[in-house]
């Protein structure tokens, strides 16, 4: 089994190895080694690392068998593998245009690899329309990166609304883009079993509605940085949220059985409730947006990649049940959320709970990759059996 046809295998790893380096971060401030916490290194690890691994690691493994289309070359692998890393290096020595140059160019590998799949008639006979939210998502990344780039060489005092704007675009549009998107296809399917599918085509009323709804979301990022802040994440909580419950139908809780299910479906309400909460409580918006990070982002992906990881490799047990492994993830991601909460309201005591938030998610990865890992290592033991 070559690594084109399950990319994940190198990305899912790669991704928590940067979410190590970006958390550390927090860790390391907490307890004294470090005088000051580098918010835009740990950014950069966290959503240009840790989450883009995992994000592209599932689109190079997702898009080809919905589309029947070809499989990511060696190059397009090697490029969305050398990107993160790279970017993760360049904002871990203060080059912040560097780092985006570098991941730019690889979103641009990955948005030139999904367009090609999805955009012709193959794919859209494919997929739902809402998938349309997909290339939305990877325009807003590489969109974004240009414009923290430009902000970043020009200095984000001097332009502080485009340094807010790029760096909206890029922390929060790209990867809501893509959850509602993948979320609105998938998450019927993830947590009701295959007949509760999308349609596997959408209208063209309907992609053209979705591509309005993306319109919206994506006008949001200047509204916030350039008019009314509050406004701009209200609306990109409503439109994202009143998306994602229509094409994935969240009021419906899931109806088979495994843990990591619960953990997507959740997950899929917690990222606009993520929003809707800042918009409500905007002081200190980063605060309120950990909701979106935390239990939004990182949960959805850590528990969408254990669902493909122990489904290519032969575990419908697993799939099935509650392992302890995702008892403790699912446990040590709320304490994480909870800690990284109080950091920001209880702002005497910050360094102690951010010591805890990290601790906890650093666990979490530990107890994900110990379910994960042991299942490759059962399937590449099957293979060499049969072999």
């Amino acid at each position: 089994m070559t690594l084109r046809h399950d990319p994940w295998r190198v990305l899912f790893p790669l991704g928590v190895l940067l979410a190590w380096a970006g958390v550390l971060e927090w860790l390391l401030y907490a307890v004294g080694a470090t005088a000051e916490y580098r918010a835009v290194f740990h950014a950069t690890a966290q959503i240009q690392g840790f989450m883009t691994c995992l994000a592209v690691g599932f689109l190079y493994t997702f898009v080809p068998r919905r589309t029947a289309a070809a499989e990511p070359t060696h190059l397009q692998l090697a490029v969305a593998a050398a990107a993160p890393v790279a970017a993760t290096l360049a904002a871990l020595d203060g080059r912040v245009a560097l780092a985006q140059a570098l991941w730019g160019a690889g979103l641009l590998n990955v948005a030139v690899f999904v367009s090609r799949r999805v955009l012709g008639r193959a794919g859209l006979r494919g997929l739902p329309g809402v998938f349309v939210w997909v290339p939305a998502g990877l325009a807003a990344a590489v969109i974004g990166a240009v414009l923290v780039a430009v902000a970043a060489v020009l200095g984000p005092a001097e332009e502080p609304e485009l340094w807010r704007l790029g760096r909206g675009l890029l922390l929060q549009g790209f990867l809501t883009a893509l959850v509602v998107g993948v979320g609105g296809t998938m998450i019927p399917v993830l947590t009701r079993g295959p007949g509760a599918a999308a349609p596997a085509a959408g209208s063209a009323s309907g992609r053209a509605a979705q591509t309005i709804a993306a319109a919206l979301f994506l006008a949001s990022f200047p509204l916030e940085a350039y008019l009314a802040p509050r406004a701009g994440l209200a609306l990109r909580g409503v439109i994202s949220g009143a998306v994602l419950v229509s094409e994935a139908r969240l009021w419906r809780p899931p109806s088979i059985p495994g843990l990591h299910r619960w953990l997507i479906w959740s997950s899929a309400w917690l990222l606009p409730a993520g929003y809707l909460a800042a918009a409500a409580a905007p002081e200190p918006r980063s605060t309120a947006l950990h909701v979106v990070f935390v239990g939004g982002f990182a949960l959805m992906a850590l528990s969408v990649s254990l669902h493909v990881a122990l489904s290519h490799a032969g575990r419908p047990d697993a799939l099935a049940s509650s392992p302890w492994q995702v008892r403790a993830m699912a446990g040590l991601l709320l304490v994480a959320l909870a800690s990284r909460l109080l950091a920001g309201v209880d702002a005497a005591r910050s360094r102690p709970w951010l010591g805890l938030a990290s601790g906890a998610f650093l666990l979490a990865t530990v107890a994900w990759g110990s379910l994960v890992g042991a299942a490759v290592r059962a399937a590449a033991k099957s293979r060499e059996a049969s072999a």
